[in-house]
């Protein structure tokens, strides 16, 4: 009887598992021809002059994906193949590592040109009229404090968890 059940179990198991790859080929498959279609669509658009901005920006950034793949295709000659599966992308991991330093950059100094983030939301917060707790950072509104209040009343007087059988406070 329990072999019975353990071959129903697998038999049950095995077939979920192959229901649920064919049912994500198809979806994957169906999105890929929707995507395909928006895109001739913008394509289409885009030629006739009637695209919207959305469709454009669709538009220029497959191409320039495409383009870059085509980069990558020329730049893969027979030396540069070995390298890359000796070393991987390391043309890319370079690329990479400059366009983040320049983004860091160009954040840093928008932010010291600004002011800092967190401190605009500080003297946001401080400007709003919210009382502050301790004098240091301020209180959310109304239904914040009344949850710090609760939370404080609570580890006055809570028990814990296993006070109720020792009868004691935490403090204790």
């Amino acid at each position: 009887m329990v072999g019975c059940i353990g071959v129903l179990a697998v038999f049950s198991i095995g077939d979920m598992v192959v229901y649920n790859r064919r049912k994500r080929a198809i979806y994957f498959e169906e999105q890929e021809i929707e995507q395909a279609r928006i895109l001739a669509l913008a394509r289409n658009a885009a030629l006739e002059g009637t695209a919207s901005p959305a469709q454009k920006a669709l538009v220029e950034g497959i191409a320039e994906e495409e383009a870059a793949m085509e980069q990558k295709k020329a730049e893969r000659k027979l030396h540069s193949r070995i390298l890359w599966w000796l070393h991987g992308d390391w043309k890319e991991e370079k690329a990479l590592k400059e366009q983040r330093r320049l983004a860091v950059q160009d954040f840093q100094k928008l932010e010291t040109e600004n002011g800092s983030v967190t401190q605009a939301i500080k003297d946001a917060r401080i400007n709003s009229g919210f009382p502050l707790k301790d004098g240091a950072t301020p209180i959310g509104g109304p239904l914040d404090q009344a949850a710090a209040d609760a939370t404080s009343t609570a580890k006055e007087t809570g028990k814990g968890w296993l006070g109720w059988m020792v009868g004691g406070k935490k403090s204790e």
